[in-house]
């Protein structure tokens, strides 16, 4: 009976293991920037690309060094908090210091690698769509 009883637990974790996909943050990932929507006021929204909000068109995302990354000027964002459910991860991070108060967070589909983001600070925000592949 406990052989069994450890043959399902070991089957259930495998099973688990295998189910978070390709994009749970195991290796470093690319994340093109597709679409961009930004917002200064309520009723005042525009739509562009990476480059109208001062992005990269792709952001190099390392959970495991716990950074984002990808302009060509080197600047880097600290992942402050990494979360997994419901085959999602949930990335976010903050800047205190350099921009006077801005929080990140980033969505990305664990099976398909499907990514949302957004950008908010006192004043307005940017909502981004995009997806990721395994770098």
């Amino acid at each position: 009976m406990k052989a069994l009883a450890l043959a399902v637990v070991l089957i259930l974790a495998a099973s688990a293991a295998h189910a978070a996909g390709p994009y749970d943050g195991s290796v470093p990932l690319s994340c093109r920037i597709e679409a961009v929507f930004t917002c200064s006021q309520p009723t005042d929204c525009v739509r562009g690309t990476a480059e109208t909000v001062l992005l990269p068109p792709v952001l190099t995302v390392d959970v495991n060094r716990r950074v984002v990354s990808g302009d060509a000027a080197g600047r880097k964002a600290a992942i402050t908090a990494v979360g997994h459910g419901n085959g999602r991860m949930l990335l976010h991070g903050d800047e205190l210091q350099t921009s006077g108060g801005t929080a990140w967070n980033v969505v990305i589909e664990e099976a398909s690698g499907s990514m949302t983001a957004s950008v908010l600070a006192y004043g307005g925000g940017t909502l981004m769509f995009g997806v990721c592949s395994a770098s």
